[in-house]
């Protein structure tokens, strides 16, 4: 039998043909996928591997995955191995008439099979607590209860799901079964993986393991409960409270709330990720600027992280972050990179931040554009002063011109670390693009995601070469760039506009061309206002003085 939620098998997590629904939160991926009972000729392997028979409906190929990719961190939930808990010496075996009668019938199913109706418990009682992924960090006894408070909230519910793993009727004197639920919330989720054992005249049992993710603290705590009880005691109970006992005897959410508790632990594990608050400095390859402009527009830094002094030492985190970016040079860069990209990406989306009061409400239509998009309500500049409008489109755009900016400066980084700082760059984009599709506009169809998840991609990749081609080609092929993409090329957009953009972009390169590398590694940029070029756009240029004053022509 393999150890409880150690051991894990690659096949059993979904593969890329079957890959489910799924959704992410702050670096938590969720993934369920449900599909038909197994045939025959599946079940004949998984009796063979399992040495037990399988009860009369197996979903082997259902599965329920929790990934954090950045940790390694991963738990699943499958059929194989929640039934390899199963007790298969005999020793738990519930002893009742109807027990042989069951065994004959599996008998003539699985005929041909050797081994199948040796003794085992035929209620598939398990005590599953999920398969953790190889090289996943480990859960550690606690204390920490789950806190049920915060689960009661009525936070919007974004992604819900009931996973079958497996039922018998158990020769129709009761039922068994293993199942799997999850909902994700904005800011936390929980799974419940409960079994669920009804043997008439003899016992109820309920077997439940929550997994509870508090996505900004990082932290996830497990709870394992067992309940057990009489069937007689608890149909008695029923009965004397004027309930209908064999319906509430039915329902697992009742029963749950009944029986008492016989074992109960609880388990917590949180995710420590290396961030660049003290990485081993960048050393600068290059002081050419990128562009030229007023530094009106300059991002704001922060103070740097101080060495210690002397007699002073690094906190034991500090140090191994230290040591193993010096051992392992890249290998850890992404690490770095990863978290620090997340905050860089947050800056650059804040700028044309957005809601939509009615994603809120229920039975209420969002007002949508002419252009049939979903119309939100939005501050600063980017709506206010410039006049655009508060959608996806926009907020996508304004996000995806702060990065390229970034992407422009991150270009400087030596090259062996470059390339890993874009792809986290844009990876924490679409994850954040993904998140808001679902919880701003209710797009809960992920084929549906994927879709404009793909057309982002392009996006992103036609005005990366029209921007380039504007810093190098001069000002008016930027303008064009910028209006074609923030302004959906709209010929009565007021060309002020356009031209305080730019200079605000010309502005923050400057900016960002004065920043250190090292500043850049911590995540420390804030960027400007477009609004306050106004004045520069609007002023009247000195090398107009310049020009020759026009003499009237002579009339003819």
């Amino acid at each position: 039998m393999a150890e409880n939620g150690a051991q894990f098998t690659t096949e059993r997590w979904p593969s890329p043909g079957d890959a489910g629904n799924s959704i992410t939160r702050n670096g938590f991926k969720v993934t369920t996928r449900k599909l038909p009972i197994l045939k025959a000729e599946p079940i004949e392997k998984m009796t063979e591997a399992l040495g037990i028979a399988v009860p009369e409906m197996i979903f082997g190929d259902n599965v329920v995955t929790v990934e954090h990719p950045q940790s390694s961190f991963g738990i699943s939930f499958n059929t194989f191995d929640a039934l390899d808990r199963v007790d298969k010496t005999g020793n738990s075996m519930l002893q009742v008439a109807h027990s042989k009668e069951w065994q004959s019938t599996r008998e003539k199913k699985h005929e041909g099979i050797t081994e199948v109706v040796k003794p085992f418990d035929w209620s598939y009682s398990t005590d599953y607590k999920g398969t953790l992924k190889p090289g996943s960090p480990q859960f550690a006894p606690s204390q920490t209860p789950i806190p049920l408070e915060l689960l009661k909230r009525p936070d919007p519910i974004l992604f819900f799901d009931e996973v079958m793993l497996y039922e018998d009727e158990m020769a129709d004197n009761g039922i068994t079964m293993l199942s799997c639920k999850v909902r994700v919330m904005p800011e936390r989720m929980l799974l419940l993986c409960r079994f669920f054992m009804r043997l008439d005249n003899v016992v109820v049992r309920v077997r439940d393991t929550r997994l509870y993710i508090d996505f900004s603290k990082r932290e996830i705590i497990r709870e394992y409960q067992a309940k057990e009880e009489k069937y007689e005691t608890v149909r008695q109970k029923l009965s004397s409270a004027g309930q209908d006992a064999p319906a509430q005897l039915r329902d697992p959410n009742k029963m749950a709330e009944l029986i008492p508790i016989v074992k109960k632990t609880l388990e917590q594990l949180v995710i420590r990720i290396l961030q660049a608050a003290q990485p081993q400095p960048y050393q600068k390859p290059s002081t050419s600027s990128a562009s030229t402009a007023t530094p009106s527009s300059d991002p704001k830094t922060y103070p740097k992280t101080p060495e210690p002094s002397p007699g002073s030492s690094f906190s034991p985190a500090q140090s191994i972050a230290r040591e193993l970016r010096k051992r392992a040079g890249v290998t850890t860069e992404t690490y770095v990179a990863y978290g620090v990209c997340e905050t860089l990406v947050k800056e650059c989306a804040r700028q044309a931040a957005y809601k939509i009061p009615q994603a809120q409400q229920k039975n209420t239509d969002i007002p949508k554009t002419k252009d049939g998009e979903d119309l939100g309500v939005g501050d600063g500049s980017w709506y206010q002063t410039l006049g655009l409008t508060p959608t996806f489109t926009t907020w996508a755009q304004v996000t995806f011109l702060h990065m390229y900016m970034l992407t422009c400066r991150l270009r400087m980084f030596p090259p062996a670390y470059a390339p890993t700082w874009h792809q986290h760059l844009l990876d924490h984009f679409f994850f954040m693009a993904e998140d808001r599709m679902v919880t701003q506009h209710g797009i809960v169809a992920g084929s549906i995601r994927s879709k404009y998840l793909k057309d982002l991609f392009v996006q992103w990749r036609g005005l990366t070469a029209g921007y380039d081609e504007g810093l190098i080609k001069g000002d008016a092929v930027l303008a064009t760039a910028v209006w074609r993409n923030l302004f959906k090329a709209d010929s009565e957009v007021d060309y002020r506009g356009v031209g305080q953009v730019v200079s605000y972009v010309r502005g923050v390169l400057q900016g960002l061309d004065g920043i250190e590398d090292e500043d850049i590694a911590r995540g420390e940029v804030v960027f400007g206002d477009p609004g306050r070029e106004k004045d520069y756009v609007l002023g009247k240029s000195r090398m107009m003085n310049m020009l020759p004053e026009s003499k009237p022509k002579a009339e003819i």
